[in-house]
C-alpha cells in the first residue's frame, strides 16, 4: 500500500515511513496536479482538505479528519486495515522515502560520531540521499510511543 500526502500532513508522512509504508509527500499545491500524481503513481491520496472530496478523481483518496498525528495514524490504520509489522519499521528513509539498505560498518567510520561507531554494529544507508541510520535510543523511543498510545502491542 502506497500513500501520497499533501504538505500539511508532514508528521503523518514521517510516521507512515517509520512504520514501513511507502509515503510520498507532495510539496506543491493541493490541486489537480496533486491528484494526477496520486493516480499516476497508484497511491492513496491523503489530505485534510475536505473540498478535495468534491473533485473528479479516479484514484483512491481519503480525507484525514484528525489534526492530531497520533489520531491520524490510528485513523489511517483503521481505515485501511493496516496491521503494523515491527519487521517493516525503520526500513524507509525518513528524508526521501527510499528503502534503506545495510552498509558495512567500516564504510561509515568517518560519517558517524565516534561513540556511535564504537557502540553500534549495524548501519543502514539511503541509496538516494545517503542519510545514515542505526539503532539508537530513537528506535526505543518510537516503540515506546507506539505502545503508550496503543498503536502496537508486544507481549
Amino acid at each position: 500500500m502506497k500513500f501520497l500526502t499533501d504538505r500539511n500532513l508532514g508528521k503523518l508522512t514521517k510516521w507512515l515511513r517509520i512504520l514501513g509504508y511507502d509515503t510520498a509527500c507532495h510539496a506543491g499545491n493541493i490541486d489537480r496536479s496533486f491528484l494526477k500524481r496520486g493516480a499516476q503513481e497508484r497511491r492513496i491520496v491523503l489530505t485534510r482538505r475536505r473540498d478535495m472530496a468534491r473533485r473528479n478523481f479516479s484514484g483512491r483518496m481519503y480525507i484525514v479528519y484528525s489534526d492530531n498525528v497520533t489520531e491520524q495514524v490510528r485513523e489511517i490504520m483503521h481505515t485501511f486495515s493496516l496491521h503494523l509489522d515491527p519487521q517493516r519499521f525503520f526500513t524507509i528513509c525518513l528524508a526521501c522515502n527510499e528503502p534503506i539498505q545495510a552498509v558495512q560498518k567500516a564504510d561509515v567510520k568517518d560519517r558517524v560520531p565516534q561513540y556511535v561507531f564504537q557502540t553500534q554494529e549495524n548501519f543502514q544507508i539511503c541509496p538516494q540521499c545517503r542519510k545514515l541510520y542505526w539503532s539508537g535510543t530513537h528506535k526505543d523511543n518510537v516503540l515506546s510511543y507506539l505502545k503508550q498510545h496503543n498503536l502496537i502491542h508486544h507481549p
